[in-house]
């Protein structure tokens, strides 16, 4: 019986060992792919649309500056894709990129459907900025995802 015991202990104390770990050190690897810039002329149908919702009000994504733009020569958009690696045990859930801004910035916006991760899993993730003219490409982009219910954040800097 004392044998059973102490046996049983180390059970405990390992498998207690390996939720700690799984739970205090994961994350989802981050890497670039690779980072676009489509002048707004190109895409015009997308210019059109985000213009139309800025003056509407009802823009999906993060809105830097409410000013409309009009002449799409003058923007361009600057899509950053991410590939994001889950090495958890656990799916990663309600992932979500956001971007820190620039001062000619005017919105950014990211995939319009829920993006969950399943455990050893690898997925391409995209970011889209409109802004004016042609500023520096360089942006610190944050990854926002769940695991077990808690919130989890990844920053990564696209140069």
């Amino acid at each position: 019986m004392k044998t059973f015991a102490i046996v049983m202990v180390i059970l405990v104390v390992a498998l207690a060992g390996v939720m700690g770990y799984a739970l205090f050190n994961t994350a989802l690897v981050v890497e670039g792919k690779g980072m676009q810039v489509l002048s707004a002329s190109q895409r015009m149908e997308d210019f059109e649309a985000l213009r139309e919702d800025i003056e509407r009000g009802t823009v999906e994504g993060a809105l830097f500056d409410a000013t409309v733009p009009m002449n799409a020569a003058d923007y361009n958009f600057y899509v950053y894709t991410l590939r994001l690696k889950n090495n958890c045990l656990v799916p990663a859930e309600m992932v979500e990129v956001q971007l820190s801004p620039g001062g000619q910035d005017v919105l950014c916006y990211d995939e319009k459907t829920l993006v969950t991760i399943a455990p050893g899993e690898s997925r391409d993730v995209w970011c889209v900025l409109l802004t004016r003219g042609t500023p520096s490409a360089v942006r610190e982009l944050t990854v926002t995802y769940y695991l077990w219910g808690n919130a989890q954040t990844v920053k990564y800097t696209y140069e």
